[in-house]
């Protein structure tokens, strides 16, 4: 299974891809409230899970079996 450095969508006004190569965001399909849910993030070196990232950021999303 492959989940590439993606990067994600800070704003969602301009599109535009932040550390697109370096660094990989997922979302889980977990929410932690109403605002916000669990985000599975990597890069080199490290991979760590996060419950405070708000929904309206774009982070990737892979089906995993």
């Amino acid at each position: 299974m492959e989940f590439p450095a993606v990067g994600y969508r800070y704003d969602a006004s301009s599109g535009k891809l932040y550390n697109a190569g370096q660094n990989g965001y997922y979302w889980s399909s977990v929410a932690s409230d109403s605002n916000n849910a669990y985000s599975l993030y990597f890069g080199s070196g490290y991979l760590g899970v996060s419950t405070s990232n708000n929904k309206q950021t774009g982070r990737s999303v892979r089906c995993v079996r």
